[in-house]
Formats: structure tokens, C-alpha cells, sequence
């Protein structure tokens, strides 16, 4: 299905031709300069963060896949996504589209591989530091959380390297219709364990005010090297993990067009401030 764009830019930091940013390394300081986001050879924008779908809808139900992976490529080279029905969870990947299924599966999907909620973008990293060690995935974001300098920014995140520990999820399909809430399939998805892995964690860390149309906090997928593991994470520990950021300067949603969507039921939430204003009174 042809998707209509909406476009909603959401400018969160001025365009400078280069910037300088001191980053902290394990072996001590280290200055980054940074390019203009656009590629002038290629035409590219980077770090322009590409939403296909609203969270809420989907997390409602509306698992129904409608935008094919190669028009999702055409924003994005590095994300991740949700196949139609909940059929496990989708990564994006040095321009290649990986599904991870409840079964265990992961493999590589071919461009006519439709979605369902997708986030690409472009990914250049402006800062890049090392980890030395995280026991666990939140000792692992609290030191993150030092280099995201700003709460209300977005970050694409990338974690490499070897991985003593991963935990991963993914859901099995869900083919009956109307489908129901996806928090109400919770008891379904099926986790899996892997130890001594090389692979990469790609991901986001959104702010507060998005969530709903996306999804608030850090949201990463796995991918191993060999290409044969994968999933939601859920934890992760290392040593020598190497963490690459990219600030998102600008937003643009892409709006399904299906009639699922344009009648789907949203949660009004109230801004009384808001209203109070648009109503002068």
C-alpha cells in the first residue's frame, strides 16, 4: 500500500556548518567535530528521526502491517520496527531489515516485508565514548545518560561489542480480527538468553513529550554479527562496549491511510492550559 506523508519537523537545535563537542573517554578527553547533517554528495539528511505509524494505536491493536520496508529504508538506514501482527520485532541495520521471531528465527526480510510502527534514521554519530564494564542494562544507561546532555532531546543510540549477557523478547503472531490490545498479550512473547555474543543494540532514548505518538525512555533491538540472534531487549551486561550517539534534529511522521487507522478511537488527553487558551476564555 502507497502511504500519504504528513510531515511534522520539529526543530530541536539550529543547523551549524560544525560543531565542536568535548566527550569524556576512558583514556581521557577526546574533540569531535561535527559535519553539517546533510550529505552534499549523496543528498542524504542525517539524524532526522522518521516515524511511520502512532504507538498508541498500535499498542491499541492496530497491528495491521501497511508500509513496505523499502519505502522505510528510503528515511532511514538504522532503527527498529514491529512486523504485522506482532510477528516478532524488527530492526534496521547498516540499511538492511532483519525480523526476529518468537521461534527464534532471525533472518533478513525482503523489501516487499511490510510493517506495522517503524523509526529510521540516517545515523551519524556526533559522540562516541566507551563502556568498561555494566552489569546490567540500567548501570549501562545511567552511565548513557551522562553524554545526553539535554532531557527533552532525542537520541538514536548504537551499543556494540561483545556481550557477556542479553535478554530478548518477541511476540508471536496474532492473526485473529478485531485484534485486541497488545498489553493484553503480554503472557505470549517468548524471551530469550544469550551469553558470550558479538552484536550490535540499536535504539533511541525519546523524551516525555512524545510519548504516545512514540515511545518515551530508551527503546533498543538486538542484532548479533552472525545475523542469527535478535529481539526487544530487555537487559544486557559487557565490558569494552562501544556507544555512538546521534542527536535527532528534526521529526517527521508519516500518517497510515487505511481506514483501521483514520477510525481508530484515541485516548483524548486533556491540557486544560491548552484549552483555556485556544477557547480565550
Amino acid at each position: 500500500m502507497k502511504t500519504i506523508a504528513m510531515k511534522v519537523t520539529l526543530l530541536f537545535i539550529c543547523c551549524l556548518s560544525t560543531v565542536t563537542i568535548q566527550a569524556q573517554q576512558t583514556t581521557g578527553k577526546k574533540t569531535m567535530t561535527i559535519p553539517s547533517n546533510k550529505n552534499s554528495n549523496t543528498g542524504i539528511t542525517y539524524n532526522t528521526l522518521f516515524q511511520y505509524g502512532v504507538a498508541d494505536s498500535f499498542i491499541g491493536g492496530l497491528f495491521e502491517a501497511t508500509l513496505p520496508v523499502s519505502e522505510l529504508k528510503q528515511h532511514g538506514d538504522f532503527g527498529i520496527g514491529a512486523p504485522g501482527q506482532v510477528d516478532g520485532e524488527l530492526i534496521v541495520y547498516k540499511g538492511h531489515a532483519y525480523q526476529t521471531q518468537a521461534k527464534g528465527i532471525t533472518r533478513e526480510v525482503p523489501d516487499t516485508f511490510k510493517t506495522a510502527l517503524g523509526f529510521v534514521t540516517f545515523f551519524k554519530a556526533d559522540t562516541a565514548f566507551h563502556i568498561s564494564a555494566a552489569s546490567n542494562q540500567k548501570e549501562a544507561f545511567d552511565q548513557i545518560e551522562k553524554y545526553l546532555h539535554q532531557k527533552n532531546g532525542v537520541y538514536a543510540i548504537k551499543i556494540s561489542g561483545s556481550f557477556d549477557h542479553l535478554k530478548t523478547r518477541a511476540f508471536p503472531p496474532y492473526t485473529q480480527k478485531p485484534y485486541p490490545s497488545l498489553a493484553t498479550l503480554i503472557g505470549r512473547q517468548k524471551f530469550f538468553e544469550f551469553s558470550n555474543t558479538k552484536g550490535t543494540i540499536v535504539g533511541y532514548k525519546l523524551p516525555h513529550y512524545l510519548n504516545g505518538l512514540s515511545i518515551e525512555g530508551f527503546h533498543f533491538h538486538f542484532l548479533s554479527d552472525s545475523k542469527t540472534q535478535g529481539g526487544h531487549v530487555l537487559d544486557f551486561s559487557g565490558a569494552d562496549l562501544t556507544v555512538e550517539v546521534a542527536k535527532i534534529q528534526n521529526f517527521l511522521l508519516s500518517i497510515p491511510q487505511d481506514s483501521d487507522f483514520m477510525n481508530y478511537n484515541f485516548i483524548k488527553k486533556d491540557n486544560p492550559d491548552l484549552e483555556k487558551v485556544e477557547k480565550g476564555h
